[in-house]
């Protein structure tokens, strides 16, 4: 899997779009708790990607684990299997998606604090 920083990010273009009309003072609260709700769309969806990735990593996991060590004949040890598994394409995709997760995670927390702000605003006004 290719790092995913030089491709565009659904959920972060969102999100940045979402904060240049909050700058422009064009959103209000409902509009706030709709970024909320597909932020969490995506965050179920990374985080089943997720775990159908780690199924996959734990598979690679258990056959280095049963390998055999080319230099002394004997079963791979412990510490040696685990560099082998943090090196493949499946740790490192799996990292990716535990990033992207805690990434709309953050996103999400953002928002429900500033949605509770704007709703505050609002009742305040007098509107």
């Amino acid at each position: 899997m290719e790092p995913e920083t030089t491709m565009t990010l659904p959920y972060i273009d969102e999100y940045n779009k979402f904060i240049r009309d909050y700058k422009s003072g064009t959103v209000n609260g409902e509009e706030v708790g709709q970024v909320i709700s597909r932020m969490a769309q995506y965050f179920s969806e990374y985080n089943l990607k997720l775990v159908l990735c780690e199924k996959k990593l734990f598979l690679v996991a258990r056959d280095i684990e049963s390998r055999v060590d080319e230099n002394t004949g004997k079963a791979i040890t412990s510490s040696k299997a685990v560099g082998v598994v943090n090196a493949t394409e499946e740790h490192f995709e799996a990292d990716m998606l535990k990033a992207h997760v805690a990434n709309i995670e953050q996103f999400i927390n953002a928002l429900k604090a500033l949605q509770k702000g704007v709703l505050n605003e609002y009742s305040h006004s007098g509107l």
